[in-house]
């Protein structure tokens, strides 16, 4: 029982570590007029594969042999994290970090949507709650600039 409480404030620190680490690194990448954009996006998925090699053989199984596996796996890669995480990059230049942070939340919607649309995956309540919150806190927190640009075109 202690083993399964311990475990759990564990995920919580682990997922606001992930969460305060984002932060800063939206706040620096704000930052950042020197380096190349895609040259530092790869340093960071290297770092981050550094960080997840020690948990690997915990959780790790049987190595997948089909390509349409691998496949799937770089389209996700590309056109859901990498892609995505450039764009940021580059919206860093013209958009306040804490935008892009909000705007960033629409990628896991996205991913979400795709998951029960096209994969098939079951959704319950609780799950359909936590994505509308999402977007919800997204649509609040740009309301200014979406409103805006209602106006502006009237």
């Amino acid at each position: 029982m202690y083993f399964v409480i311990l475990h759990q404030h564990f995920g919580y620190v682990l997922q606001q570590s992930i969460g305060f680490t984002y932060a800063a690194y939206l706040v620096c990448q704000s930052q950042n007029k020197q380096f190349d954009k895609f040259l530092i996006l790869n340093f960071h998925i290297v770092i981050s594969a550094l960080i997840l090699l020690p948990f690997f053989p915990a959780y790790s199984g049987p190595v997948p042999t089909e390509f349409k596996f691998y496949f799937f796996v770089e389209i996700i890669a590309i056109m859901y994290t990498i892609v995505p995480l450039l764009l940021n990059l580059f919206a860093l230049t013209g958009i306040a970090s804490s935008k892009v942070g909000m705007i960033l939340n629409i990628n896991p919607i996205i991913a979400f949507i795709l998951a029960s649309t096209v994969y098939g995956e079951p959704l319950n309540p609780i799950q359909i709650c936590a994505y509308g919150l999402i977007f919800l806190a997204v649509i609040i927190f740009n309301a200014k600039e979406i409103f805006r640009l209602k106006t502006e075109k009237l």
